[in-house]
């Protein structure tokens, strides 16, 4: 699965796996990523509709950096509420755009309270 559907669609205790109190994420990757998962399931809180079938999303808010670049209100969330050039804009979509993308096998071990994200790099 991508990352953007581990964070969506993921539940533990009716809480999605971006989102889910108690839980701590954690990373295996070889390739960091360049934001938090934190972050990214905020952004994609405000354009994804969470558990809903790809059919009730507008997944070129995960896809396509030049569609997010314009469409996107930059004011929506702290993170980016400060950034007003074009080639900021920009160039958060596509370090966006291939973080949400990365191919990954979710582990969620409740003895530990983790939801460890296995990322297949």
């Amino acid at each position: 699965m991508k990352l953007y559907q581990s964070l969506t669609q993921v539940q533990i205790n009716e809480q999605f796996a971006g989102q889910a109190t108690g839980y701590k994420l954690s990373t295996t990757l070889d390739k960091p990523l360049n934001y938090d998962p934190t972050i990214l399931y905020q952004y994609l809180d405000t354009v994804l509709k969470p558990g809903s079938r790809h059919d009730e999303n507008n997944l070129r808010y995960v896809t396509d950096p030049g569609y997010i670049g314009e469409n996107f209100n930059y004011q929506s969330v702290p993170f980016t509420s400060h950034m007003t050039e074009f080639d900021e804009k920009m160039a958060f979509a596509r370090k966006l755009v291939a973080d949400l993308n990365r191919h990954l096998s979710v582990n969620i071990k409740p003895e530990d309270e983790t939801i460890e994200l296995v990322f297949v790099d």
